[in-house]
């Protein structure tokens, strides 16, 4: 059976939904309906940058993968985008300033690439009357603008398109979604509800890169 790494942070591992399925849950359950079975590895940590991210990615797929058929889909995630108190009044920073996001999404991006098929999808929306959104596991308050969300999706669609790997504006997507921005706002602000990540699993499933990639 096929076998395939979701890799992300907290929106791939699925925070806020009640039924603690997430993402690669819902849509593992979706694709049971249509009798593409597979098996699914939650490989989301939430809280983590895409440094942090790259020091564990490769190893743990490397770890689960059988078969030359078996793929990745990663979550690009929001955090790199966070602004964190600079120490200037009314002058938030970003938490990895973007030109080394970028390089340090490009590394990881082509690191992946050589192990195993790669469908990508970008940052998620966020409500921004709910924030900052206080982080439990660094211990401080982090912001986050649908415009910087939106230019880095952007950013990185464009790299992908460059190294020749599938991705997915889940921003655009889910700005869309009446189910994901109403999870938003019924919960923090930065993660959305099971009725949102059964969306967002909705929208993977319906896309043609995911299809070619679970047929193959």
């Amino acid at each position: 059976m096929k076998r395939v790494c979701f890799l992300g942070a907290s929106v791939m591992e699925g925070m806020g939904d009640e039924a603690r399925l997430g993402m690669p849950g819902r849509l593992a359950l979706l694709e049971t309906d249509s009798s593409e079975n597979f098996i699914h590895y939650n490989l989301g940590v939430r809280g983590q940058t895409l440094k942090e991210i790259s020091d564990r990615a490769a190893a743990e797929c490397q770890a689960r993968f059988k078969d030359a058929k078996d793929f990745i889909v990663f979550a690009t995630g929001s955090n790199d985008f966070a602004l964190i108190e600079s120490g200037i009044p009314q002058k938030p920073m970003p938490r990895t300033p973007r030109r080394r996001a970028m390089n340090n999404f490009k590394a990881l991006m082509t690191e992946l690439s050589e192990i195993a098929p790669l469908l990508v999808f970008g940052p998620t929306p966020v409500d921004e009357s709910k924030l900052p959104f206080f982080s439990t596991v660094s211990n401080m308050n982090f912001d986050f603008k649908n415009a910087e969300l939106a230019s880095g999706s952007a950013e990185y669609s464009a790299i992908c398109q460059d190294l020749n790997i599938p991705y997915i504006n889940m921003h655009k997507a889910l700005s869309a979604s009446d189910d994901f921005m109403a999870g938003l706002t019924e919960n923090d602000g930065l993660h959305s509800t099971g009725k949102g990540y059964q969306a967002m699993a909705e929208i993977v499933q319906s896309s043609p890169h995911w299809q070619g990639l679970i047929q193959a």
